[in-house]
């Protein structure tokens, strides 16, 4: 389905839901079909966030406006610190305030009466769609589906020994020193070019992360530099085997940020997870991108056979 079709099947509003810190609020998109009438009631939820460093702006509407035309109530939103969201200092990655933040969205959507509490589904992409895979375990949540595109879920691709990887590792060190004494934080790109300095560096992940934006200058390219240091430390694949809904991950082969044999090895820790693989790499997924339409079918068909609208 076109843009321009799904535009006249949803109706999208602006939200500020509450965080977990009092006075920083997360900015979010509702969509809701037009089919359920003026005042819906007990829509199926599909929560979404966008990848590290990336923000809701930079493709994630297409995808919701997808979900709203097909029948379902959507819930688009940035982390604390980024995006159009509250937070400072800005650009600061913490896996485990984006963890909650997802909770606190979840939360929220519960209590909205357009919204059935019985049927959560959660979406993520790359490091968020390693967010949603480590939430589908945790049973408190009682999520209905989990769909996970190109997700990190441990083991992160590791830049070749270079000076510039060199000049990356002092950088997070040093951000690490600075934020210690209430100086940091200490930024650097959030991707750069293979050998330079920033957070990914391999093949493509420049090119590919200013392929996906739709207008200048929604993307600041930066990140504390310490980031570099929660990947060693996060593996949404060690609850794997504790998983209790469906799972959809739509993977590429050739990633090469998000390595493909952790997908496999998910699939074999839990049978509630489903793999589409798709060829070519890491944001081939995306808005525009070569993958991005069968992508967004495999996914669909998901939605539709394990958490259908009516």
């Amino acid at each position: 389905m076109s843009s321009s079709a799904s535009e006249q099947k949803f109706v999208k509003t602006n939200l500020r839901i509450p965080s977990k810190i009092p006075g920083w609020n997360l900015d979010a998109w509702k969509y809701l079909p037009k089919a359920a009438g003026s005042q819906p009631r007990g829509l199926p939820i599909i929560v979404m966030a966008h990848g590290i460093t990336a923000n809701k702006l930079m493709g994630l509407g297409e995808y919701a406006g997808e979900f709203a035309a097909l029948g379902y109530g959507v819930v688009v939103f940035d982390y604390r610190r980024w995006g159009a969201s509250d937070g400072t200092p800005r650009h600061v990655v913490y896996v485990s305030e984006q963890l909650e933040d997802y909770r606190t969205v979840v939360k929220f959507c519960r209590q909205q009466p357009e919204f059935d509490p019985q049927r959560v589904i959660l979406w993520g992409s790359s490091f968020a769609g390693g967010h949603v895979v480590t939430l589908a375990s945790e049973k408190e949540l009682n999520l209905t589906a989990v769909v996970s595109q190109c997700p990190y879920l441990g083991h992160a691709s590791i830049s070749p020994l270079s000076l510039g990887f060199v000049k990356t590792f002092m950088k997070g060190v040093l951000d690490i020193l600075y934020q210690a004494v209430g100086l940091g934080p200490l930024y650097m790109p959030a991707v750069a070019h293979p050998g330079g300095v920033g957070l990914m560096t391999t093949p493509g992940s420049y090119e590919g992360m200013f392929g996906i934006l739709t207008q200048e200058g929604i993307y600041p390219n930066e990140v504390n530099a310490s980031a570099l240091f929660e990947f060693p430390f996060y593996n949404p694949n060690a609850t794997g085997g504790n998983i209790t809904c469906p799972v959809k991950l739509i993977a590429s082969k050739q990633d090469n940020l998000c390595p493909y044999s952790r997908v496999e090895e998910l699939a074999r820790l839990s049978t509630q997870v489903e793999v589409h693989e798709v060829p070519g790499g890491h944001f081939e997924l995306y808005p525009g991108m070569p993958h991005y339409e069968e992508g967004l079918a495999a996914e669909k068909d998901f939605l539709l056979k394990r958490v259908p609208p009516n």
